[in-house]
């Protein structure tokens, strides 16, 4: 009869951890689901992303001349802030030398238009213009423009938050997901973090020519 002792026991631990087991199978299934969902930053995102760093921390003692400018046939467009009277190029790349000049497009991240997460850096700061001091002005539904050779696309600001220099996840993405990520250094003075800003695309307008806007 002990084997009906244990058949008793072993049935009633299944029972017990039966919930758990189905809990724990779910959840598995559950963030298979949402991995096939997002899309993680390519490995040379990641890496545009990590350069960063000394980019925007430069000191506003910095007097080194640009080694070399982004050619105008290099820009990919302009980006615009109404709210704070903003208009600056974008070009490839978010090099030391691109920054001093323009917003400079995180290579690897998505292209600017396209469906996934476009991420753009600039600079806050004393030494190289003025890109993006006044982004921590723009509030939530405040519009972002880019423009370029043929369509003007508009974004409304969707969040903003102050990450850490190491945290990746803002350069993810979703499926249908159609963003930009403006990315510079915070604080102003000394900084050690950065400031986000995230845009959803609302409008994409198709230029013919060059008075269309």
């Amino acid at each position: 009869m002990k084997w009906i002792a244990y058949l008793l026991i072993l049935t009633g631990i299944i029972t017990m951890c039966y919930p758990k087991l189905i809990n724990y199978y779910y959840t598995n299934k559950e963030n298979h689901l949402l991995q096939s969902w997002d899309h993680p930053p390519t490995k040379q995102a990641v890496s545009s992303y990590k350069k960063l760093g000394p980019v925007l921390t430069e000191t506003k003692n910095e007097t080194k001349p640009v080694r070399k400018d982004p050619l105008p046939n290099s820009m990919l467009g302009t980006l615009e802030i109404k709210r704070i009277h903003l208009r600056l190029p974008i070009v490839e790349g978010a090099s030391l030398s691109n920054l001093k000049v323009a917003a400079g497009h995180v290579s690897g991240t998505s292209p600017i238009g396209k469906e996934g997460n476009a991420a753009i850096a600039a600079h806050r700061s004393y030494t190289y213009g003025k890109q993006f001091n006044r982004l921590t002005e723009v509030k939530t539904g405040d519009l972002i423009t880019i423009e370029t050779k043929k369509e003007k696309l508009i974004y409304r600001m969707i969040a903003k938050k102050i990450v850490k220099p190491a945290d990746l996840s803002v350069l993810h993405s979703s499926k249908n997901e159609n963003i930009i990520t403006l990315i510079t250094c915070h604080p102003f003075k000394h900084p050690t973090h950065r400031y986000i800003v995230k845009a959803k695309l609302i409008e994409e307008r198709l230029l013919t020519s060059k008075g269309s806007r």
